[in-house]
């Protein structure tokens, strides 16, 4: 089991016995365990093969969890969680998976009216009787019914991203031990960077096709973090992983590997239109290579299918039947998107001044190992009070810390004085002018109220815009993948409102959110708006998420100067003031 497995499975625990009534201590230990074991950079999985003991110089890994999580890793199991699983309704669970639907609900949905099902949460909720239970209201009652009906549109069979990233890189890793492999790459969706991956596809190529095909078969379906074998062909296989995700090998030809990784890359949609091109050139295009009368022409490269059909290289991001096609036939070359290595800073990070997991000078040192110019630390403000927000007293005193690691540390890296500050009902901002007015970045963002009206959102995100200290609005439509809706609001005014106010855009890096969408960020790139790619980091370990942004950006048809944060700090610090 990978460290996104235990993570579950310890954020389960935590869960089942909250609400059995556990102890709060109890119920936190395994909390943060999950929340710690979930940012870690590095595989749990080395630990338990090299020095199982070094498990307990992880924080708040004791001795009792570092023996669940060998036990998790060598079994796939833990006794604990399988004993806690045993008469307890799994619909309670599910219910958690509800926006603002938290333990303490489910257990007072449970007690009071015997809901055990998501389905019976609706009907209580239908026929009002929801909104008599202690601490609750009709309010309460109609927003869990949205809740409801948000979570019927969501997908449960598609993975975050960074989850299938993390298990195709991993796979690759193992594959790569099979000396027959003579290429081997990832294709489909999540070479697109599309936000959600239903499966993985891997492709290889072999040295020698007559005797190394069964050897890599054999050896794909030998992996440790199997649950379930599909399918085993000559040329072909699948399996499922613990994690419930899907894996496809395809085993192909060396000389058509450039045909087969565009046309598993997809889209399907794109791959028929560039098939129908092909057509009218009298040539066909497959997976197998590109053909003219039945003989194979090329197919090596990727490139190769693209110019067949009078194409520039198309990068795997824009591969949507999204204009891109015609784009290409019209201009023959496309602009230089952004790419990682433009990246100079981070202007979203937390600390453990607000909900980060890491000191300033944790993050400071993170960044200065990734090589960044600068970083903006950007802690909340005081209303988020479930985040532990600054209050006045507390953000002067970052700003003292702020002073004395600029100090130590100037020649290698800048810090950048900011806050993320809440945007509330009625537009206005968490902190007052004297504290806006002394920050380097300051980014405003709408965590509550996000069911407000259409209209009334649209005017409270542009009165936040139009404050002269506005400088980013963080994670525009506020988002998460696959648990909560986006708010309703008008996006074309409120990128209006951006441009004119000299307000960046973020593209929020984290996987859950993945907000701006590229559909979005194309609106905003014809408008002329500023962008931002930023981490929203609360860990050392988030940082590693920029790569997923660049990804948006680039699905999003940005270059490197349409993003603040690939400017150099003199030319970066000009862009607000």
């Amino acid at each position: 089991m990978d460290n996104n497995g235990i993570a579950s499975v310890f954020e389960e625990i935590g869960n089942i016995l909250e609400i059995s009534g556990a102890d709060f201590f109890r119920v936190n230990a395994y909390r943060k365990a999950a929340l710690t074991i979930s940012n870690l950079a590095i595989d749990l999985r080395q630990i338990v093969d090299k020095n199982p003991q070094k498990l307990e110089e992880i924080p708040g890994i004791g001795k009792a969890l570092k023996e669940k999580i060998i036990e998790l890793i060598q079994t796939g199991k833990c006794k604990e969680h399988e004993e806690l699983k045993k008469g307890f309704p799994k619909g309670l669970l599910e219910m958690m998976n509800l926006r603002s639907v938290g333990p303490k609900k489910v257990k007072l949905f449970y007690s009071q009216l015997k809901i055990t099902t998501i389905k019976q949460l609706k009907e209580a909720a239908e026929k009002h009787k929801l909104r008599e239970l202690p601490g609750m209201g009709e309010k309460s009652e109609n927003d869990i019914l949205k809740a409801i009906d948000e979570y019927g549109t969501f997908s449960v069979n598609r993975h975050l991203i960074n989850e299938a990233l993390q298990e195709a890189q991993r796979y690759i890793a193992y594959m790569r031990q099979c000396k027959e492999i003579k290429r081997i790459e990832y294709a489909g969706s999540l070479r697109r960077f599309q936000e959600t991956i239903g499966d993985i596809d891997i492709l290889v190529t072999v040295k020698d096709p007559d005797k190394s095909q069964e050897k890599i078969i054999e050896h794909f379906t030998k992996y440790d973090d199997l649950l379930n074998v599909l399918a085993v062909g000559d040329t072909k296989s699948s399996v499922v992983l613990q994690s419930g995700m899907q894996v496809d090998l395809r085993v192909i030809a060396d000389e058509c590997f450039g045909a087969a990784l565009q046309y598993f890359t997809g889209s399907k949609e794109h791959n028929i239109h560039i098939r129908d091109l092909a057509k009218k050139k009298g040539l066909k295009i497959s997976e197998y290579g590109i053909f003219k009368n039945e003989k194979l022409v090329a197919g090596k490269k990727e490139e190769d299918v693209f110019k067949s059909v009078g194409l520039p290289f198309i990068i795997p991001e824009l591969r949507k039947n999204d204009g891109e096609i015609e784009y290409g036939l019209k201009h023959k070359k496309f602009p230089k998107f952004v790419e990682f290595v433009d990246i100079r800073g981070d202007l979203h990070t937390h600390t453990t001044y607000s909900d980060g997991k890491n000191s300033l000078e944790e993050m400071t040192a993170a960044f200065i190992e990734r090589g960044y110019e600068y970083f903006a630390v950007t802690d909340h403000s005081s209303v988020m009070g479930v985040t532990r927000g600054m209050g006045s007293k507390d953000i002067r005193q970052q700003w003292d810390e702020v002073d004395k690691l600029n100090k130590r540390f100037g020649d290698k890296i800048r810090i950048l004085k900011g806050c993320e500050v809440d945007i509330l009902k009625d537009g206005s901002l968490d902190f007052s002018d004297e504290i806006l007015k002394n920050l380097d970045i300051v980014i405003v963002s709408a965590h509550m109220f996000n069911r407000l009206p259409a209209d009334e959102q649209t005017k409270r995100l542009i009165v936040a815009i139009e404050n002269q200290y506005s400088m980013i609005l963080a994670h525009p439509t506020g988002r998460l993948i696959n648990k909560r809706a986006e708010m309703l609001f008008d996006m074309e005014k409120v990128i209006e409102a951006c441009v004119q106010n000299n307000v960046a855009l973020e593209i929020n890096s984290s996987p859950s959110r993945l907000d701006l969408a590229d559909k979005y960020i194309r609106i905003g790139k014809a408008k002329k708006a500023k962008f931002v790619i930023n981490t929203d980091s609360h860990s050392t370990e988030n940082s590693e998420f920029m790569k997923f942004g660049v990804g948006m950006a680039r699905r999003g048809w940005l270059e490197k100067s349409d993003i603040i944060n690939t400017f150099s700090l003199r030319d970066l610090t000009g862009v607000f003031r």
